[in-house]
């Protein structure tokens, strides 16, 4: 198995990102071209190499749970909404003293991931030096 140097995969990393960038403008574009010639054409689907392509319009609904509250019983708030626990209000009372160490431990799970971060060099640069010139 050969490996490649994190130089050299780093810079296939970055050009895949740029890759992708521009197929999501593409495909955007592409898009609200096709949507345009479908009204011209007043068709709602194609098929194209076999392929089905057809423009869904759908909604998605939104709910504000707090003007919610004040307009059921709190019964059925109770039941049409489910509670979430604010990560950093919780550490926050961890970190106080609040919530003592095995309740943490009951009540949580950490799961490990990996994420690639990209930072512009200078902007980075900029960045410490400002926060350099702070402190």
């Amino acid at each position: 198995m050969t490996t490649q140097s994190s130089t050299a995969t780093a810079l296939a990393y970055l050009k895949a990102r740029e890759a992708f960038e521009q197929a999501e403008k593409a495909k955007k574009q592409a898009e609200a071209d096709m949507k345009l010639a479908f009204a011209s054409e007043g068709i709602e689907f194609t098929v194209v190499d076999g392929q089905m392509v057809k423009i869904v319009n759908g909604e998605r609904t939104t709910y504000d749970a707090d003007a919610l509250m004040n307009l059921i019983s709190a019964v059925l708030y109770k039941k049409v909404t489910k509670p979430t626990v604010d990560s950093k209000k919780f550490l926050s009372a961890v970190d106080m003293g609040n919530i003592k160490p095995e309740v943490v431990e009951a009540v949580s799970s950490t799961t490990p991931y990996t994420q690639v971060r990209v930072t512009d060099v200078a902007k980075e640069k900029a960045n410490s030096t400002a926060t350099t010139k702070v402190a």
